[in-house]
C-alpha cells in the first residue's frame, strides 16, 4: 500500500501543481461530441439532456407515449436496458393502455424466479466455504444465509434483498480470515450476484417496486456521461480537471472507492477503451475544443494510478 501511495503522489505532486487545463463547463462541453466512457467504451449521454427528460410528464404516462419520448436513445442504452425496453416496445403493442410499472408487474413474478435461481446458485457456493472457515466465523456465514435465503424465498419480504448490504456483510465476516487468496475467492463470487444492469430479471425485480417515470429513466441512467474523480475524494482526490476523467454513469458508480487496478479486474478491455477515448479527444484538440493540457495530465494520472497498466500514447497530439 506504501508503495502505490508514493507512486499516486508522484502523479499528482510534482513541486507546485500544474494550472487547471479545463473548467468544469469545458469538460461538460465535451459530451456533445460522442465521447465513449474511459472504462466501458460505451457513447455516453450529455447530462443536460437526461436533466431535461426529467421534464417529461409524459414517462409515467402510457408506455407507447413514453416509447417515442426514449426511442432516439436506444442506440446508446446499455445492454441490459436496451433489451428491457425492446420488451417495452412488444408489450406496448398488446397493452397500449399501460405504463411501465404495470409493465413490469405483468413480468414481474417470472422474472423474479429466474432471479432467485441465480442467487441461490451463488449462494450455494459462498456457502461451501463454511467448510474451511474458522468456527466463529463458519457460524456467522451460516446466519447470514439463512436470514438471505429467508429474503429470497419470501414472496412479500419485510424488506427486499440488497446485493451491497450482503457483500458488506460477508466481508465484515471474513475480515481477518488469515487465508487471503480464500478471502477473495469468496468476495469475487459473492460479486457476480446479478445487478439490474447485469441482468435482465434483475431489473425487472428491482424497477418493478418503482414509480413508471422514474423505470424509464433508468432505462438510459447508466449512459448519462460523469466525471470520475480518479483519486476517490475520500481519499482527498482533487475536485477538479486534474483528477476528472470521463465516464458513464454506470462504471462510475459500480467503482465506487476502489483503486483503478481493481476496476481494470472488473473491466479487462479498460486500457483499450482508455486509448478509444483518448484518440477522440485529441481529435477534439485538434479542433480547439479539448486542452491539449487536459489529456497530456490524463495519461500522467493514469498511468500511476492503475500501477502502469493504462499506458496512452497520445504522440497524434504532437503531430500537426
Amino acid at each position: 500500500m506504501e508503495k502505490k501511495s508514493k507512486k499516486t503522489k508522484k502523479a499528482e505532486i510534482t513541486g507546485e501543481l500544474p494550472q487547471i487545463p479545463l473548467t468544469r463547463k469545458e469538460l461538460k462541453n465535451l459530451f456533445n461530441y460522442h465521447i465513449p466512457c474511459l472504462c466501458c467504451g460505451r457513447e455516453m449521454l450529455h447530462p443536460d439532456i437526461y436533466m431535461s427528460l426529467m421534464e417529461k410528464k409524459e414517462l409515467g404516462g402510457k408506455a407507447s407515449d413514453a416509447i417515442k419520448i426514449l426511442e432516439p436513445f436506444e442506440d446508446i442504452m446499455h445492454p441490459v436496458e436496451r433489451q428491457v425496453f425492446n420488451m417495452f416496445k412488444t408489450m406496448a403493442v398488446k397493452y397500449p393502455d399501460k405504463n411501465f410499472k404495470e409493465l413490469l408487474n405483468i413480468k414481474k413474478d417470472v422474472h423474479e424466479l429466474a432471479l432467485v435461481k441465480i442467487q441461490s446458485s451463488i449462494f450455494n457456493k459462498v456457502s461451501f466455504y463454511r467448510r474451511i472457515l474458522p468456527k466463529k466465523m463458519a457460524r456467522q456465514l451460516r446466519k447470514l444465509m439463512i436470514k438471505t435465503n429467508d429474503i429470497i424465498f419470501d414472496p412479500e419480504p419485510h424488506k427486499p434483498f440488497s446485493r451491497r448490504i450482503f457483500i458488506y456483510k460477508l466481508k465484515n465476516i471474513i475480515r481477518n480470515l488469515e487465508n487471503k487468496s480464500v478471502k477473495e475467492e469468496i468476495i469475487k463470487i459473492a460479486r457476480r450476484l446479478p445487478r439490474s444492469s447485469d441482468e435482465v430479471c434483475a431489473f425487472v425485480v428491482k424497477n418493478a417496486r418503482k414509480k413508471s417515470e422514474v423505470i424509464a429513466l433508468n432505462l438510459i441512467h447508466p449512459a448519462v456521461g460523469t466525471f470520475e474523480h480518479l483519486t476517490p475524494k475520500c481519499m482527498q482526490g482533487l475536485n477538479n480537471s486534474l483528477n476528472f476523467a470521463l465516464e458513464c454513469s454506470y462504471c462510475n458508480n459500480s467503482r465506487h472507492h476502489y483503486p483503478i487496478p481493481i476496476q481494470i479486474e472488473e473491466n479487462p478491455y479498460m486500457p483499450q477503451n482508455a486509448q478509444i477515448q483518448a484518440d477522440k479527444l485529441i481529435a477534439l484538440s485538434k479542433k480547439g475544443i479539448c486542452n491539449k493540457e487536459y489529456i497530456e495530465n490524463l495519461r500522467e494520472v493514469l498511468y500511476w494510478l492503475s500501477e502502469r497498466t493504462i499506458d496512452l500514447n497520445i504522440s497524434q497530439l504532437y503531430i500537426i
